[in-house]
């Protein structure tokens, strides 16, 4: 057998080595390796226990053999094939560098049980996860990558109750055979993956699956919601693409901060944030609490995605299975705390700056609830479960080109767009400043739910909802150019619910109502508070109807007839 170790000059001419069997022993050894050599491994190198030393400048180059059994004390500028790093193996003295910056994991050769394991096993994969991914990204490895394995992480080796934790600046790719489970377990906290004050950090492909239907919710108190897939906790410019994750007895993905804001939302000090992380063209499914939860974080981008079954229990086997509170496919969650004078809220956490496009939602008992946070932008959606986008105490967002369409019909409840009535203890709202326009709602109960001040709600379409427009407790409240049609008995175009409340600077112009009831209904309006309505240039097929409703005025609008109750509008230039 021709000489593997090749000094300086010599690489060019070894070809001739080619035909040898990587699984053979090696014919040398290295123990007075030369400096600015280069050692070829197609065969297997036996250190018998031993530690080498290793001069400057030396390359170990993979093809297809390998070095087993002791340890390299290395000296700088050595480079090391990945391929060759292995459990049998120990490096010491400088860090080596790479050949290239990917490595690919082979679970059988580093000690991965894949199947149904004991807990003992389970946390053994764990710890040898963590640890040949640390190693790697020490050698300078990026992409560490990961073809087929099928095999359970435990996640009660360390006090956080995490499987698997990723170091910054590593790309953990892995492919459609790649299944990693969360042993089943009785933790009431525990994430399968964490990454904790990392950065730059990329999950690509694979199979994430929870424990969900074999968890012991007995056994440690509590609700159990909080066990995620993924959770990042202070992560900075990271991505997660097209990875599935299911059947978490918490989130699918979870992102919060690392710690409590001060109460002005300003950071603690040596405390950071969740910042520009996007999550993309997974699928995310069959989560028990969210399948995806933003607690505190900005510049979040949640895009291209499939949300399936948050909150549907229809696979549930038992109670304790069944989903939790808020049982949500998006939950915006930014924890507050109204404030003593009741006029104002302590920011614990924050989100803004929320991106959820191009995603398809679908069987979710809701898809996106905005409880709280800054500048959510929702758009180019696809909405098909019986409750679409809640916004329930969030500022300055906007909402345009999603289709909304229930795949059940009217049913009672289902809502496209509820902009929801809370205020603080002085009456100012909790819900501004919303922009929804150019969106379609196809058969709800209600299309548009509308509470809050200082909404635009222009240019969408609404067709066969039982209630097109409905028109809550409001100030500033501009609708333009909305298309309301329905062939559905008893059905409303612009309608209030029969309590009294308030509508100040209502404005309703432009746009065309032809419904199989009442265009236009407002009931109990304005009668105890000051407030104005204004209906401008609005076409309605058909009777319109108002009573107990005050400071209204109707101008330049068709209608076939009115009915009018205990109310004295203003008429303009209207054509009956």
């Amino acid at each position: 057998m021709v000489e593997k170790i090749i000094n300086e000059g010599q690489l060019e001419d070894s070809d001739e080595n080619s035909n040898s069997d990587p699984t053979s022993l090696c014919d040398f050894n290295i123990d007075n390796i030369q400096p600015n050599s280069t050692v070829i491994l197609n065969c297997i190198l036996d250190l018998h226990g031993n530690t080498v030393n290793i001069p400057e400048n030396v390359t170990f180059l993979y093809e297809g053999g390998d070095i087993i059994n002791g340890t390299l004390n290395i000296s700088d500028n050595t480079v090391i094939s990945g391929e060759l790093l292995n459990p049998s193996l120990s490096i010491s003295g400088s860090y080596p560098q790479t050949k290239d910056t990917s490595f690919y994991f082979d679970p059988r050769r580093w000690g991965i049980i894949e199947g149904k394991v004991s807990n003992e096993i389970a946390i053994s994969n764990s710890s040898i996860f963590n640890k040949v991914i640390n190693l790697a990204k020490e050698y300078g490895i990026t992409n560490f990558i990961i073809d087929e394995m099928d095999a359970y992480f435990g996640v009660g080796n360390n006090p956080s109750h995490y499987a698997l934790r990723l170091p910054s600046n590593i790309n953990l790719m892995m492919s459609d055979n790649t299944n990693i489970r969360v042993q089943p377990n009785s933790y009431a906290w525990n994430d399968l993956i964490l990454c904790w004050e990392a950065d730059n950090i990329l999950i690509s492909g694979g199979k994430l699956w929870g424990d969900r239907y074999t968890h012991d919710y007995e056994s440690e108190s509590g609700t159990h919601e909080f066990g995620y897939l993924i959770n990042f906790k202070a992560v900075h410019n990271s991505v997660i693409d097209n990875v599935e994750l299911h059947e978490a007895t918490g989130d699918g993905f979870h992102i919060l901060g690392g710690s409590d804001r001060n109460a002005d939302g300003s950071l603690k000090p040596n405390r950071r944030e969740s910042i520009n992380v996007t999550i993309k063209n997974c699928l995310i499914n069959d989560n028990r609490r969210d399948n995806i939860s933003v607690v505190d974080g900005r510049n979040i981008f949640i895009e291209n995605n499939t949300f399936r079954k948050a909150g549907n229990d229809s696979d549930s086997p038992s109670a304790n299975a069944k989903s939790v509170s808020p049982r949500v496919a998006v939950m915006i969650e930014s924890r507050e705390k109204v404030a003593p004078d009741g006029n104002s809220v302590y920011k614990w956490e924050i989100t803004e700056n929320v991106h959820i496009k191009n995603n398809v939602f679908e069987n979710n008992r809701a898809d996106i609830v905005l409880l709280s946070g800054e500048k959510a932008y929702i758009y180019q959606n696809t909405f098909k479960s019986l409750s679409g986008v809640t916004v329930g105490a969030a500022v300055d967002g906007k909402i345009y080109n999603n289709k909304f369409e229930s795949q059940e019909g009217p049913i009672s409840n289902s809502y496209g767009l509820l902009l929801e009535s809370r205020t603080f203890a002085n009456g100012e709202d909790r819900v501004k400043n919303y922009e929804v326009t150019n969106n379609t709602f196809i058969g709800y109960q209600y299309g548009i739910l509308a509470n809050g001040t200082d909404h635009t709600i222009k240019d969408n379409i609404i067709t066969n909802c039982k209630r097109g427009i409905t028109l809550g407790a409001s100030t500033n409240l501009q609708l333009d150019n909305n298309i309301i049609s329905s062939n559905i008995s008893d059905s409303y175009g612009f309608y209030t619910f029969s309590f009294e409340s308030y509508l100040k600077n209502c404005i309703i112009k432009n746009g065309e109502i032809n419904v199989l009831g009442t265009p236009l209904f407002l009931i109990n309006k304005n009668n105890d508070e000051d407030g104005d309505i204004t209906i401008d240039n609005v076409n309605f097929k058909g009777r319109i109807r108002l009573q107990a409703v005050q400071n209204i005025t109707i101008k330049n609008s068709i209608f076939s007839s009115t009915k009018f109750v205990d109310s004295d509008p203003i008429l303009i230039n209207n054509n009956i």
